[in-house]
């Protein structure tokens, strides 16, 4: 508690004494106090001396609370709701029909707060939009209102109403007072209440502060306060002491947990009542409001502050000074300049040259690895790099060695740049590299994305890729798998495994291989265009023995991680999980049982089989047992251990020396891995007990694919520091062999790295080729990454024949190298970690599993969903019918997503004001709906309509945006069809291999955070279609539907199904504008009219028509938006014994000109087998020659007309399909896998026009 008195400061006296001050409140982020009055205005006053700052009207009536955010100042009346900033200009003004008698309000989050007063609801308010976006009924009329761990309300009666503030439910309920509660505040689990208490009939002002602990809802020691407690406020700074202040101008400070110590009361000086009180921040002074409109301040301290760091404020615009005419005639000594003593810095001579030394070369890393240090001298050996006394010259280097921004390149071609301009790819430079000199080429580099404020499509990753292979992006958890990734995209037999696994139906969620194929298929159909392993992570991040193991990326990494130890891990691990979902699919496959013992595909391909024999030294037992590992991990031989510090120096010297002269060959290496012997002390058996035993490891079969992990974990390891990699001159040797034979018998093996000839003679014997080396690369104080060096071979591609067949693959940087850097590793920068040999066949290659000829598009036809409580009132969707698909002909199918926020974006505020992105923010697929778009009953009704469950916590679920609730993505709670994102995944992944066309509006950012490629001739996006190539504006979705079609959607909130419905209908108004020779002229005007409008739609203003063709009409069904009137339902019920069989089996369909001038619509077929056609009555029907809003009144008056027409048939339908399904109850949740049972379908009326997108 504050020790310091306070004492009076300062006094804000309004202009007219007869107009209370109502709330008073210090700003958080400025050095401002703010008063309201009984009148509406608002002030606010700066600094110490209180000089006005601001003042504007709010308000018709008194401002009944106000709360300082940073975004502005929010306020309250009886009946309204009012954001401004500290300037005064408004924001928005809320007048709801709910808000009827405001009190109070609370901050619920960065953009969200909830207001209410003695009325029947809680209203939750979006401050960006400034809209009611929720509202809660309560029984109880709240005044004043508090956010902590729960929502803390105050009630008439008395009453403490704790809500949950997710989901607005009681949580808890507390008598405090018997009568009004005034004023209440909370402080962690701290809460204290102050009121009336009900006597004789009469109200009377409790003595006593209450206080109560919200861990166990018990009411801790009251606090005495005679002069009755009014106003409460927790100090900002002391967490357990609170300031009281009474109507007649007593304030104290007191502990809550020590009310025992000395409490000091102070009295200020007012002929009135007090009506409000507040704290500052700093907890150093406070401010009380009374009736004769003066605000009283009040400090402990000499110069007391608000804010203990608080920000400046806006000053106003300060005059500009007259400028000084200054002719060019004039002489510049007219001017004046100051007066001064020394000489200027301009007074030096004009031909003055300063030398600038050159930047020294940097020294090479194996001189640096080598050097000893004695004092503040180092010195090393020569590792003979350079000729004597000659020094090279340095290579030339580019200064611009990263790609500009997208945007940034169409502004220089727009502005006419010139080539010279742009930066050299990484394909054009680094052609001649001498990896000896010690000198880390370009393209072994880490490679960083950059963001511009267009996000990630802004960033040119075709400067780092002029390839057609696929790279992989960073900038994702455990991104380091990369380039594992692309090795075993590059291993044929696995690849096609994991390819013929995605045909497969896989009941697991988080299957690895399904995910391996999923991304496999994504890089054979890149063509060069950067990928993403983002779902694959995603499931391996999700396994448990992953985490156990280790094997997850640290979040911040430094110089001392090494990733050569997390891939080779990864390596091991990833095999084994295939190895094991793969032997699940063939054991149920073939029995029906979970039997992990099956062989499985993975086994013939990287197992080695290897007999363990141990060998008892005592009784001669011999034990033996098989195994089928998967890698090969090299043994290196261990230095000699040393005995003393001297003995230590000259052993190492020794042993370098001798290896430098006389290194272990790899075949060496190779040799001593494979057959392995050791002696130790092992359980016999047959001795039952412990005895000297000799066991032995010995190779019965060799694999197709040889997984060799080095076993490299450090540069200090002596395999790396004492130069084994290295010549006798210090070079790169080429240590690796490129190709090698094996041989194999019952008691020897051999390596031969001259050929295969000599491994003939050997019963077991074949011969490797190298395909792969994964790599470690790290220069002297950054940080490591991982490079990939993979062997392409193909017969086809005439580009891959003419080049070399060796790539690098640097994450989304692939670069064809030459052979000679694959097994060269002249100094530590770069350290081999993975080593693929692939077994030579002479023969074709084996049949490891059978690939499907085409997409199984049973998963187009199963109903699938994981929520508990899935309603029908929610299915907006109508799913494919085999029938439907034709394989020769290619789908036209409308496409649209939601997300959610996962992860807020990372910015940095630079020096100069401006605002940096680091990382973009992590979305997540929440809703995917798609359309059928040919021509036919069913066109624009969706046969996909999924909300995707998610485990990961949601930071931000976007609903202004998506339309997404808390909840919907929730299988517990969600009514929405919820399924699995792999189900949803795969249902995509078959529409892209059947060859279907997607249109949708801003399709690449869609498929990239779906994580698929579609290739570009199946995908029509609007976005582009209507763009002008040498225009940066692209148009929104809503802006074309406006002007084209005349509608006005997004009014409220996004709808997956309404925008891909209005996408599809500006493709195909596109196909007719394009077939009528309209299409630029119409693109030409709607630039115009969005430069006009500022690209906003005017609502209930639309653009003239152009002339009119076949296009579906949008209704426009009143404020708040309509949808496609051409939009079909479901097939009609059938008919059921005792019940009438003429019911309406669709809506109107299409609305066109009719013969007389007027609009008819015109109906699909019934059940029976007639048609339904609704004419307008003539007072409706619109005559040639009228206005276009008269037009559209009648389009709309008529519209409505033919709902009345169908409201009773649709009634009648609702009650009949209503009571088929109480007869004939069963779930709606099916497992993965299963078949749906026959259901009845909803009837139409359901999910169509009349309704476009979910109810709330």
């Amino acid at each position: 508690m504050a020790e310091t008195p306070f004492r009076p400061l300062n006094v804000i006296a309004g202009a007219d004494p007869a107009t209370p001050v109502t709330s008073v409140k210090f700003d958080p982020h400025h050095e401002l106090v703010w008063a309201a009055n009984e009148n509406g205005y608002i002030s606010s006053y700066y600094g110490a001396g209180l000089q006005r700052y601001s003042s504007f009207k709010a308000h018709k009536g008194p401002v009944r609370q106000m709360m300082v955010l940073d975004r502005g100042i929010v306020s309250i009346g009886k009946d309204s709701i009012h954001l401004s900033n500290r300037r005064g200009l408004a924001s928005w003004n809320l007048i709801d029909d709910s808000a009827q008698d405001l009190h109070s309000m609370a901050l619920m989050g960065n953009a969200e707060i909830v207001v209410a007063g003695q009325q029947d609801k809680i209203l939750s308010i979006n401050m960006i939009r400034g809209i009611v976006t929720k509202k809660v009924e309560t029984d109880s009329e709240i005044v004043v209102m508090k956010k902590s761990r729960l929502l803390v309300c105050g009630s008439t009666r008395g009453d403490l109403i704790l809500h949950d503030p997710r989901s607005m439910a009681v949580e808890h309920r507390i008598q405090a007072h018997t009568g009004t509660i005034s004023d209440l505040d909370v402080s962690g689990n701290l809460i204290v209440t102050c009121g009336f208490s009900e006597r004789q009939g009469t109200l009377i002002i409790d003595p006593l502060v209450k206080v109560y602990d919200m861990r166990t809802m018990r009411s801790l020691a009251p606090i005495p306060f005679p002069n009755g407690p009014s106003f409460l406020k927790m100090h900002p700074k002391l967490s357990t002491t609170v300031c009281i202040a009474s109507q007649t101008g007593q304030f104290q400070m007191c502990d809550v947990g020590n009310l025992t110590s000395g409490i000091q009361f102070y009295q200020i000086n007012t002929a009135s009542y007090v009506n409000c009180f507040d704290i500052s921040y700093s907890g150093e002074m406070v401010a009380l409001g009374d009736a004769t409109n003066v605000v009283h301040m009040w400090g402990d301290k000499q110069e007391p502050q608000m804010n203990h760091f608080s920000n400046p404020i806006d000053a106003p615009t300060m005059p500009v000074p007259p400028t000084v005419a200054v002719g060019d005639n004039d002489p510049l000594s007219s001017i004046g300049m100051p007066y001064y003593t020394e000489q200027l810095l301009s007074a030096w001579p004009a031909k003055t040259i300063f030398p600038v030394g050159r930047k020294p070369q940097p020294i090479p890393s194996v001189i640096l690895d080598n050097m000893k240090m004695i004092d503040f001298v180092g010195y090393a050996p020569n590792p003979g790099l350079r000729l004597r006394n000659q020094a090279p010259s340095l290579p030339k280097v580019n200064l611009r060695d990263t790609p500009k921004f997208r945007s940034e390149q169409q502004k220089e071609l727009y502005f006419g740049k010139r080539k010279g301009s742009m930066a050299v790819a990484q394909d054009q430079d680094d052609t001649d590299v001498d990896l000896a000199t010690g000198i880390v080429p370009k393209y072994y580099k880490r490679v960083e994305i950059k963001y511009s404020k267009f996000g990630v499509e802004d960033f040119d990753f075709g400067f780092y890729n002029k390839t057609q292979f696929g790279g992989l992006e960073t900038h994702i958890a455990n991104s380091y798998c990369n380039a594992l990734l692309q090795v075993l995209f590059f291993t044929p037999l696995l690849r096609t495994l994991a390819k013929a696994h995605i045909g497969q139906a896989c009941p697991r969620e988080n299957c690895l291989t399904c995910e391996l194929g999923f991304l496999f298929r994504m890089l054979e159909d890149a063509n060069g265009q950067n990928c993403q392993a983002r779902n694959f992570l995603r499931a391996f991040s999700t396994i448990p023995q992953a985490s156990a193991l280790g094997l997850f990326e640290p979040d911040e990494p430094d110089s001392k991680t090494m990733y050569s130890s997390l891939i080779q891990n990864f390596n091991r691990f990833v095999l084994e999980q295939l190895h094991q979902e793969c032997s699940l699919d063939r054991a149920s496959a073939a029995t029906g049982l979970n039997a992990p013992s099956a062989t499985s595909p993975i086994q013939r391909v990287f197992g080695m089989k290897t007999a363990n024999t141990n060998i008892c030294g005592h009784c001669g037992l011999e034990e033996e047992r098989i195994t089928y590992p998967f890698v090969l991990d090299l043994m290196w031989p261990k230095p000699p251990a040393p005995t003393n510090a001297h003995q230590s120096s000259k052993n190492h010297h020794h042993h370098k020396a001798k290896e430098q002269q006389h290194p272990m060959s790899f075949a060496d290496v190779l040799k001593a891995s494979i057959w392995r012997e050791s002696h130790n002390r092992v359980w016999c058996t047959q001795c039952q007990q412990y005895q000297p035993t000799t066991s032995r490891k010995s190779l019965q079969d060799l694999p197709l694919v040889l997984s060799i992990n080095t076993a490299i974990n450090s540069k200090e390891q002596p395999t790396v520091s004492s130069g084994m990699f290295l010549d006798d001159h210090g070079k790169g040797a080429d240590w690796l062999p490129l190709r090698f034979s094996l041989g194999v018998d019952d008691k020897n093996v051999q390596v031969f790295e001259s050929g295969a000839a000599e491994a003939g003679d050997f019963p077991l014997n074949a011969e490797y080729e190298l395909t792969a080396v994964v790599s470690q690369v790290q220069t002297i104080g950054d940080v490591a990454h991982l490079v990939s060096h993979i062997k392409v071979i193909s017969d086809n591609d005439p580009e891959i024949t003419e080049q070399s067949p060796w790539y690098i693959f640097n994450d989304f940087l692939v670069k064809n190298v030459q052979e000679g850097e694959i097994s060269q590793f002249p100094n530590s920068w770069k350290i081999p970690s993975i080593l693929y040999y692939t077994k030579i066949n002479n023969g074709p290659p084996p049949m490891i599993a059978e690939t499907p000829e085409g997409p199984d598009t049973s998963i187009l036809h199963m109903d699938l969903s994981i929520s508990k409580y899935r309603d029908p009132n929610y299915m907006f969707y109508q799913l494919l019918r085999p029938e439907e698909i034709k394989p020769e002909e290619k789908m036209l199918i409308a496409i649209d997503t939601e997300f959610v926020a996962l992860s807020r974006e990372e910015t940095e505020i630079r020096s100069d004001g401006t605002k940096s992105l680091l990382r973009p923010p992590r979305m997540s697929l929440a809703r995917v709906s798609v359309l059928r778009g040919d021509e036919g009953p069913l066109e624009y009704v969706p046969f996909i309509d999924d909300y995707i469950a998610t485990s990961e916590p949601v930071v931000d679920y976007l609903t202004e945006y998506s339309g997404i609730q808390p909840g919907d993505l929730d299988p517990g709670l969600s009514k929405h069809t919820l399924v699995p994102l792999k189900v949803a995944y795969k249902r995509l992944r078959v529409l892209v291999d059947m060859g279907c066309i997607f249109v949708g509006h801003g399709l690449r950012q869609d498929f990239r955070i779906i994580n698929i490629l579609v290739p570009p001739e199946q995908v029509k996006d609007t976005v582009d279609i209507f763009h002008i190539k040498n225009r940066q504006r692209k148009i929104s979705l809503r802006f074309l539907v406006w002007y084209l079609l005349h509608q006005d959607i997004q009014s409220e909130t996004h709808n997956s199904i309404e925008d891909a419905r209005t996408a599809l209908a500006l493709y195909k108004k596109y196909l007719e504008l394009k077939e009528n020779g309209l299409f630029q002229e119409v693109l030409e005007d709607i630039y115009n009219e969005g430069r006009k409008n500022n690209w906003k739609p005017i609502p209930g203003q639309f653009p003239p028509p152009w002339p009119r063709t076949s296009t579906p009409v949008m209704v426009n069904n009143g404020p708040g938006g309509g949808a496609i009137f051409q939009t079909l339902s479901r097939p009609a019920t059938p008919a059921t014994p005792g019940t009438p069989s003429a019911s309406v089996g669709s809506v109107p369909a299409v609305m066109g000109p009719s013969s007389t001038g007027g609009i008819v619509g015109v109906g699909a077929a019934n059940a029976s087998g007639g048609s339904i056609v609704m004419t307008a009555p003539a007072s409706l029907q619109l005559p040639l020659g009228m206005s276009v809003h008269q037009q559209q009144l009648q389009q709309q008056q008529m519209h409505h007309h033919q709902q009345q027409q169908m409201f009773l048939q649709q009634q009648q339908q609702q009650q009949q399909w209503s009571q088929q399904q109480q007869q004939q109850q069963h779930g709606y949740a099916y497992p993965m896998g299963g078949q749906p049972p026959q259901q009845q379908q909803p009837p139409p009326h359901m999910y169509q026009q009349q309704r476009p997108f979910p109810p709330s």
